[in-house]
């Protein structure tokens, strides 16, 4: 982007500026970009305390050992996120095949709770199907013999 500035005191036209690069950041020490580079720590110090340090300057191996410190704790990490990482993996899986195994027999529970409900039905239907055609046949051999009682007493009142 360019930004243009007009001087107030002339009918000037605007003249273009292109802003400042930003200077790149130096190499990170660690994979993760923790840990100060020497020349970090040098620019942080003279911030802070107005004082510039030379590259030999001894307090400096308090960087290197931070940094080196903090590398190992890095590799520490990065263990123990393997094995938590493993460890989930093994309850995980073994939750998972529990939940299978409790699912299976509930599906098997059902399904015989399924099919023995629908027996109980059947059953029930062939008693009241048999109990239906016991009266059906009750009924018939009333019905017959009210017609023969019936015929009976008018051929003894034609008789008479």
């Amino acid at each position: 982007m360019t930004q243009e500035t007009v001087s107030p005191a002339t009918d000037e036209k605007p003249v273009a500026q292109t802003p400042a690069k930003p200077k790149p950041e130096p190499e990170p020490l660690l994979p993760d970009g923790i840990g100060l580079t020497l020349e970090q720590a040098k620019a942080l110090f003279a911030k802070h305390n107005g004082m510039i340090l030379a590259n030999d300057e001894p307090s400096l191996m308090g960087v290197t050992v931070c940094n080196a410190y903090l590398g190992e704790l890095e590799k520490l990490h990065a263990r123990h996120r393997d094995g938590l990482g493993r460890l989930m993996t093994d309850k995980t899986d073994a939750y998972v095949s529990g939940v299978a195994a409790a699912v299976g027999q509930l599906t098997d529970s059902l399904s015989s709770a399924s099919v023995e409900g629908i027996r109980k039905v059947f059953d029930d239907h062939a008693a009241r199907l048999q109990t239906f055609k016991n009266s059906t046949a009750w009924l018939a051999a009333i019905v017959a013999v009210s017609a023969l009682l019936n015929v009976a007493v008018f051929v003894l009142g034609g008789l008479r």
